[in-house]
């Protein structure tokens, strides 16, 4: 593999046959199923970032001051961009922070790499204590596999099909598994581009931080639900259903419809296993 410039980004992930998700093919163990998705390549997260925000190849390599050439080959996997022009790449398509820290995690060979354990992290009675100050729904989740490792009793109260699993049973609440539900087909207003934003979401932010046999365990769960439903969603972009990541809810203790936006927030100090995800109740009409 070729690199430009002097100070190159060392990147060891394979190169992507097919840029696309692929629908699953059928393990040779009856009835399971593995739902391959994209390898963990930092040209496939910034192709969709610019593809989300309309951009063309042109473009990007404009503002990011260099070839066209160049750019094509970075988001084909055939070329490694420099730290220079990582960063100028990412200055002009401004990822997420999620996105940013994956890329940063890739580029630096694994530091800050996210790395999903197989058994869920216990949350402390501390960290319990501040989830439970929250007046509105909070939650920690896992990350990025979507894990419910804890939620106050505003977040109980909402959504009560989105709890813990009980102490000792085989795997963990997960936030993709519960969005193909019926219970959350009945609370989520919403529901289909929901489902679609948390399936995309995994299928995007798992490889390569998430082991291939718990990604199909959750996604076989999801696909015993409902198939269909589910294949389709899995190999839906979200900018092709909504441009909104609202969260519309039928409250189950009032019976009105309300609407949510929500926030991730990644614990600083001290640093944790989980993130914070709170839900506000949107003053915004519509």
């Amino acid at each position: 593999m070729t690199i430009d410039g002097e100070a190159a980004v060392q990147i060891t992930a394979t190169p992507l046959a097919h840029p696309e998700a692929r629908p699953a093919t059928k393990r040779r163990k009856a009835g399971q199923r593995t739902w391959p998705c994209e390898r963990p390549e930092i040209g496939v997260y910034l192709r969709r970032r610019r593809e989300a925000l309309g951009l063309t190849q042109e473009e990007v390599a404009l503002a990011a001051s260099t070839t066209l050439s160049s750019l094509r080959k970075w988001e084909a996997g055939l070329r490694n961009p420099s730290v220079e022009g990582l960063a100028a790449w990412c200055r002009v398509l401004n990822p997420p922070d999620w996105m940013l820290r994956k890329i940063t995690s890739l580029a630096l060979g694994g530091l800050d790499n996210l790395r999903a354990e197989m058994s869920p992290p216990v949350v402390g009675a501390d960290d319990l204590d501040h989830l439970e100050a929250f007046s509105g729904p909070a939650y920690y989740l896992g990350f990025p596999q979507l894990d419910v490792l804890a939620a106050n009793t505003a977040a109980r109260q909402l959504v009560p099909g989105l709890i813990p699993a009980d102490v000792g049973a085989d795997r963990p609440a997960n936030v993709v598994e519960w969005i193909m539900t019926e219970s959350a087909r009945e609370l989520v207003v919403n529901w289909k581009d929901t489902a679609i934003r948390a399936i995309h979401a995994l299928r995007v932010m798992g490889p390569g931080t998430v082991p291939q046999s718990r990604l199909d365990e959750i996604f076989n769960s999801c696909y015993s639900q409902s198939p269909v439903e589910f294949k389709r969603f899995f190999t839906t972009d979200p900018a092709e259903t909504s441009d909104s990541d609202d969260l519309i809810i039928r409250n189950p203790l009032s019976g009105t419809v309300e609407r949510y936006t929500y926030r991730t927030l990644r614990p600083m100090g001290p640093m944790r296993p989980y993130e914070l995800v709170q839900l506000a109740r949107s003053t915004t009409a519509g």
